[in-house]
């Protein structure tokens, strides 16, 4: 069955023809209230950033997929989770609601319902009780609210659907007599109960998410930035963890506490680094003739908040100092003071370099794209060579992120100017960047530097993922074979009209 859209019209022809002994039912949310009160709700809770940071987490780990009916209980985890850290909320929504009630009513609906049928109205809606009711107390508190979800029942409403509920509640004949009125096609089990049965999408109706400001660290690269990448898992967690933990960490005396610091570094850094891909795709958008911005950047980009991003960063690279100051910054032993000014040392050095690649970042932002790689560079190697400002690392340790940076580097250089990066073997030129880089430095130092269990540690680690690129990229290092006479042909000509003194041998 096709049910037809906006039929406002017949639905207003019909009330006015409706008896007045049968039931009028109106759907809540964008119907009767034009706004969705679950949303509204998580939108209330304060202090934002807390109701954002937990709802962008359920967002990404989807919990509710563990469950046979998954989707019917993603609202309520939502709803409940935010309670939990901040069990204010539902006092504080009672003041809102007397506030937003009115504000959000569709007024010409319910006044057409009022006029004749103001007896025989009933609400329904998948939203729950505790939230729904004082949004219609302000409203008209005579509005009897016949069935909803609540927090203590879960998802039992979604799952059973609304028409079921109503049979019990009004009885199946009174249900397939009553006027129905709905925006949503979901509730097409309530539209097909009844004998008159409408669905309309109200035009000042909108539905706008809660919890997406501010974006939490990462969401904007993941969504917006690189959408079809993973980049959080397959270049930082992936390619740029493994380096510093090799570089830093495994030569600390305490490497389990110095790969935490690493760690929590690493996600002060790129939560820094978004404001630079932020800036970048606003920037494109004002200074490009052709910008390549993802579509998401238009619905998301404007929850990105650069002062949230920055704080969260200072807060993560100061639990980072904390782990860092003690067990593995050389900081506090070159300026003498392993208690608090050594910590604030650490972390000012570790704010001082953010600041830096921020600067350098925003210089790669507005100048020409070809320029580009010169900056690039810079980020490129000092998202992992930087750290040495704070942790002391060794000669193959240095020479292990330069490596990387600049194999890193490389198919940016080839695509700013016209080729195709996604077949660069990363891998295979970083292993072959530190072998150079390692055979200068063995001849022009001392090479017994270079025999340490580190750099074995290192060239496995950058061996082995050359050897598993190679698996793809090894066929190209095979000769060509000698193509026979008859495909080869001058430039204008085809293959069987060369002649013969012209073929390749």
């Amino acid at each position: 069955m096709t049910i037809p859209l906006n039929q406002a019209a017949e639905f207003y022809r019909a009330l006015g023809e409706h008896p007045a002994a049968d039931a009028v039912i109106l759907d809540f949310d964008e119907t009767l209230w034009l706004r969705n009160s679950t949303e509204e709700f998580l939108a209330s809770v304060r202090p934002r950033w807390l109701a954002a940071m937990v709802l962008q987490v359920l967002g990404f780990i989807k919990p509710w997929r563990l469950l046979r009916s998954g989707e019917h209980y993603r609202d309520w985890m939502r709803v409940v989770a935010v309670l939990i850290v901040a069990p204010w909320s539902l006092w504080r929504w009672r003041r809102e609601a007397a506030r937003l009630g009115p504000r959000y009513l569709n007024r010409s609906l319910l006044e057409a319902v009022r006029r004749q049928h103001r007896k025989s109205v009933g609400v329904i809606t998948f939203g729950f009780r505790e939230i729904v009711r004082p949004l219609m107390d302000a409203i008209d508190r005579d509005l009897p609210l016949t069935e909803s979800c609540s927090l203590r029942h879960g998802a039992r409403l979604r799952i059973r659907g609304k028409a079921a509920g109503l049979r019990e509640d009004i009885g199946a004949e009174r249900l397939r007599r009553a006027l129905v009125v709905t925006d949503s096609a979901v509730d097409r089990d309530l539209l097909e109960a009844s004998d008159k049965g409408f669905l309309v999408q109200w035009p000042d109706a909108h539905y706008k998410q809660a919890g997406l400001r501010p974006l939490m660290p990462f969401v904007y690269l993941q969504k917006v930035k690189r959408p079809d990448e993973n980049y959080l898992r397959n270049a930082i967690l992936g390619h740029d963890l493994p380096v510093l933990l090799l570089s830093y960490a495994v030569i600390s005396s305490k490497p389990l506490v110095a790969a935490g610091a690493v760690l929590l570094y690493v996600l002060s850094f790129f939560t820094a680094y978004e404001t630079g891909y932020y800036e970048n795709d606003r920037l494109g958008l004002l200074l490009e003739s052709k910008p390549k911005v993802s579509p998401n950047y238009h619905s998301l980009g404007r929850y990105f908040s650069p002062r949230f991003a920055w704080s969260a960063a200072i807060v993560l690279a100061g639990l980072s100092s904390l782990l860092a100051f003690e067990s593995h910054s050389w900081i506090p032993d070159a300026i003498g003071d392993q208690g608090v000014i050594g910590f604030l040392a650490v972390w000012a050095v570790f704010v001082l370099f953010l600041v830096v690649m921020r600067l350098l970042f925003r210089w790669q932002n507005v100048i020409h794209p070809q320029g580009r790689i010169v900056p690039m560079l810079g980020l490129q190697v000092g998202r992992v060579l930087g750290y040495a400002a704070i942790l002391p690392t060794t000669v193959i340790g240095a020479l292990f992120c330069v490596a990387h940076g600049v194999s890193r580097w490389i198919p940016y250089l080839v695509y700013r100017f016209g080729g195709s990066r996604k077949e660069v073997p990363n891998h295979v030129n970083c292993f072959m960047l530190l072998v150079l880089f390692a055979g200068a430095a063995a001849i022009g130092g001392d090479w017994r530097d270079l025999l340490t269990w580190q750099s074995g540690l290192i060239f496995a680690y950058t061996g082995a993922r050359a050897a598993k690129e190679m698996l793809g990229f090894g066929s190209r290092l095979l000769p060509l074979k000698v193509r026979p006479p008859e495909s080869v042909s001058e430039p204008g000509r085809t293959a069987t009209s060369a002649p013969a003194d012209n073929v390749d041998a």
